[in-house]
């Protein structure tokens, strides 16, 4: 009885302790996963910057006994768990920090469609009881806190009080330590929570202020343009075309996150006969071999893809071309076919706005159109896509089209169909059959296009290449980070010197597809693409990070990042800030 009343009268300390306990070793374990990304070793300290808020609250609830300081402590405590458990499973599954950017894009990319698809079919049935249980048991411990809170006669024994400051101290210390050694590696993971709750409220505040700001690019100075021109950007010579259109029929194959260091030619330390078709394929057409992802995730990847542009989220305020539209003026049919719901994060309504395809099908639309059953949790598998896809690509086989087919299959949850006993053992894991199973699918709908004589002729060009770089999931790479990293970019005609001239090791990223095509079919290149035609001069990869980052890649820069919204730190800063800012304005 007495261990009971104990209990009651110090729920609030019991729970400020176990709360305590639970932040610093959540803390730590972030610290440890994220020891790759940082050298100094005195950080573990961070580890006492997330008690700095419930801490706050909680000496004067003991002090003066409050109730409401107390309520305040237990519900902070509970707040800071939570986020850190979002920190340590986003970091594990993307490597991405907990700020702005990131939970941004989260929310832009999470609805119901897609948790239903990353957490299962049974979502609602099991995580909203959880969720409902979790918030319960908060609300019962809150309750317990303020009946209990000022029912104690005693006095709080001074020891609490000092123990409790102390860990105050080492919080403040922690917070104060890392303002100081904030530009060391690794600091964006492991950053204090009230660090990030702060830098979350003024990215709020400034976006609210500026939610409706117009976009106005700057214009490039004569001598900015210049200087681009002589690294073969805004060389409008090198873009132009001369009207002759090489191909009536493009068909482009986006296969999702695939890296181009997942294709078994390329990478020895995959296991062996993993993608024979995609091998064959490199073996026996151009291909490039240093082709990066200019932006991700998926409608990033597409942008940069189709408009030759960085920021699909500035895009729906703006109206700039994309290549389905500017090849209609060549007299082009658009298409546009996705595995995934055109319901999630309303991609339905924005592709068609911002892409502007003649014909747009989301599994909806083949559901409706085909029979189709849906097999994959995000929709349709690549099996079905694709003999859905070339019915319909037969439908416009007398016209001249360019077709975006984007696939699913390997995407978390990965899916895979047809693989044999043996494949499965050989290829063990979820990601290696959806991999192996996909391959195999690229390589039965090639082959149906090239064997059908309306479809294929020298006046077609088919594409294989990713829609972006793997952003989370199994790292078979052993990858440090999944920034935008080389993706496959396999150019199949029956007409190989159209691409005699090209120099398939050069730099190049997703923005200098569309410019690319473009020149293909004799129409002229908008003003408004970032990229350039793979013909031309350009040795230099252009990608752009969450955060308004422009990373550089080429034969002299590994890599090399240009903080487009902060002070230059020289003149190669300055020159790519005015090339952004003339994209998309300040």
């Amino acid at each position: 009885m007495k261990l009971k009343i104990f209990l009651i009268r110090n729920v609030a300390m019991l729970i400020m302790l176990a709360s305590t306990v639970i932040s610093l070793i959540l803390a730590l374990i972030m610290f440890f996963y994220c020891s790759s990304a940082t050298a100094d070793n005195s950080l573990p300290l961070l580890i006492f910057g997330d008690t700095l808020l419930p801490l706050m609250f909680f000496i004067p609830a003991l002090f003066f006994r409050s109730k409401f300081c107390a309520l305040a402590a237990v519900v902070s405590s509970f707040f800071n768990i939570v986020l850190r458990l979002i920190a340590i499973i986003l970091y594990k599954e993307t490597f991405m920090p907990l700020d702005y950017q990131s939970v941004k894009l989260l929310l832009q990319h999470t609805d119901l469609q897609s948790l239903r698809a990353t957490l299962g079919g049974e979502v609602l049935f099991w995580l909203l009881p959880i969720i409902g249980i979790t918030i319960a048991g908060i609300i019962y411990c809150c309750t317990l806190t303020w009946k209990t809170a000022d029912k104690s006669s005693r006095k709080v024994s001074r020891k609490w009080l000092y123990f409790f400051s102390f860990l105050l101290l080492l919080s403040l210390t922690s917070n104060l330590l890392f303002e100081i050694i904030k530009d060391s590696p690794g600091e964006a993971f492991i950053r204090p929570l009230p660090l990030i709750s702060a830098n979350f409220a003024g990215e709020t505040i400034r976006k609210i202020s500026n939610d409706d700001s117009i976009i106005e690019p700057i214009p490039l100075s004569v001598e900015s343009r210049d200087k681009l021109a002589a690294r073969h950007l805004f060389a409008e010579s090198e873009n132009k075309a001369d009207e002759t259109c090489i191909f009536d029929k493009i068909i482009i194959i986006a296969a999702e996150s695939l890296d181009y260091a997942f294709i078994g030619h390329v990478n020895s330390a995959m296991p062996q006969g993993i993608t024979p078709n995609l091998d064959n394929f490199i073996r026996n057409y151009p291909s490039m071999s240093n082709y990066f992802s200019a932006a991700q995730p998926t409608s990033w990847g597409l942008t940069a893809m189709l408009m030759s542009r960085f920021d699909y989220e500035k895009e729906q305020t703006m109206k700039n071309p994309s290549v389905f539209s500017a090849a209609k003026t060549r007299g082009f049919t658009s298409c546009y076919f996705s595995a995934a719901s055109g319901f999630f994060s309303s991609n339905r309504m924005i592709y068609r706005q911002i892409f502007s395809p003649d014909i747009c099908f989301f599994h909806e639309e083949f559901v409706l159109n085909h029979n189709l059953e849906i097999a994959h949790p995000w929709g349709l598998s690549d099996k079905d896509l694709f003999a859905a896809a070339f019915s319909e690509l037969k439908k416009i086989r007398n016209k001249r089209f360019i077709a975006v087919i984007s696939t699913m299959d390997t995407h978390p949850k990965y899916f895979s169909c047809d693989l044999s006993e043996e494949e499965k053992r050989l290829y063990p894991t979820p990601f290696l059959q959806a991999l192996h199973s996909t391959d195999r699918q690229i390589g039965s709908f090639v082959k149906r296009i090239m064997d059908d004589k309306e479809l294929f002729d020298d006046r077609t060009l088919i594409i294989i290449t990713a829609d972006h770089t793997a952003t989370h999931g199994e790292n078979y790479l052993k990858r440090s980070d999944f920034m935008p990293a080389r993706i496959p970019l396999i150019l199949i005609s029956s007409r190989p010197e159209v691409f005699k001239k090209l120099n398939t090791a050069k730099f190049a990223s997703s923005v200098d597809l569309a410019p690319t095509l473009l020149q293909l079919i004799g129409c002229q290149i908008p003003k408004s693409f970032a990229g350039n035609s793979l013909f031309s001069q350009k040795n230099l990869a252009l990608i752009r990070l969450f955060g308004d980052i422009l990373v550089l890649r080429s034969p002299a820069l590994h890599e090399y990042r240009v903080f487009v919204n902060e002070p230059p730190r020289n003149d190669e800063d300055r020159l790519f800030q005015e090339f952004y800012h003339s994209l998309y304005g300040k």
